[in-house]
């Protein structure tokens, strides 16, 4: 299959108003051992045992439509919640904000299936810089053998590469493959995280890290705050303050800490467990977190996430309706 092929289906869909499918995966460019092994220890830290099983069989369902909560995700409290979660939040922004008909917050089927199919365009357009995404989908063949080297997960091994380098035609691209993302139980979870770090770049993630001996899926219970900031900012940063804060002591050079580099669409709110352990000026949510452009936060109480939303938006644009809202939440 070549690259002309992928363009002239991508133009037949555009032209034809492509709607929600679930066609079988064709063409793209197959994941090679160097990449699939690079993917793995990147992401899991590890390519010759078994990755964690949640990322292998959770995808992105909503709720019952057009009932009470039909927006929302069924985040699983596994290691997968707090992308999803993050993803969650940008659902809110399309159903509330960006949607023609007014805010829904009892949507059918098809408004929730656009407002996933955007959210997750938005999500890997912002990381890949408004210029290039590359998203993972599995087919049948695998590529890379099972080997003391290489334990196979049946996912990462049969995994198909597509670029793509305008957001209109990932749209439509994601449109027919949602399904894929969708499925429960399914690795709709690990594709997008897949499709995140490909597009970011293997060697950026690294270092936003900021440790080569970290990766992204960590022991954390609910996934690590680094994949929520990769969906929310488009850096995979452990840092939550504004800009960059240059750290050192009398023994060592200052190093730059890069934090949030721009006010984030939607927020994030953190609560640290009580301990003897400070934390850190870098751990700390700044104002472009603290108060993003929509009235969305993502929250992590004690390494566990939730959502929090309003559906005014002038809620940031009003200081004195921002603290009553404060206010009603404390109480």
């Amino acid at each position: 299959m070549t690259e002309n092929d992928d363009v002239d289906r991508v133009m037949y869909a555009r032209n034809q108003q492509y709607k929600y499918s679930k066609e079988p995966v064709t063409g793209g460019q197959p994941i090679t051992v160097e990449q699939a092994k690079a993917l793995r220890l990147t992401v899991f830290g590890a390519c010759d045992t078994p990755p964690r099983g949640e990322w292998l069989r959770t995808g992105f369902v909503f709720r019952e439509p057009e009932k009470e909560l039909s927006y929302g995700l069924r985040a699983r409290r596994n290691g997968t919640r707090g992308m999803q979660t993050a993803i969650q939040g940008y659902i809110l922004k399309h159903l509330l904000f960006t949607n023609t008909n007014n805010s829904c917050m009892k949507p059918s089927k098809q408004q929730q299936l656009d407002a996933l199919c955007k959210s997750i365009t938005e999500v890997l357009w912002k990381i890949g810089d408004n210029e290039k995404v590359i998203v993972c989908l599995p087919q049948e063949k695998s590529y890379v053998a099972h080997s003391l080297n290489y334990f196979q997960d049946n996912v990462t091994e049969k995994l198909h590469l597509f670029e793509l380098t305008n957001i209109e035609d990932l749209e439509i691209f994601l449109k027919r493959y949602l399904h894929l993302f969708q499925d429960d139980p399914g690795p709709g979870s690990l594709l997008l995280l897949y499709s995140a770090v490909l597009t970011r770049g293997l060697s950026k993630i690294v270092s936003d890290l900021m440790d080569e001996k970290v990766y992204l899926i960590s022991s954390a219970e609910e996934g690590s705050i680094c994949i929520v900031t990769l969906m929310l900012t488009g850096r995979a940063t452990p840092n939550l303050h504004n800009g960059i804060v240059n750290i050192g002591d009398e023994q060592h050079y200052a190093i730059p800490h890069y934090g949030i580099l721009a006010r984030s669409e939607v927020g994030l709110l953190v609560h640290y467990e009580e301990t003897c352990t400070p934390v850190q000026v870098t751990q700390i949510p700044g104002s472009r977190l603290k108060t993003p452009s929509y009235p969305i936060w993502i929250t992590c109480a004690k390494g566990h996430y939730g959502i929090l939303f309003n559906t005014n938006r002038e809620l940031l644009r009003n200081h004195l309706a921002e603290r009553r809202y404060r206010a009603i939440h404390i109480l």
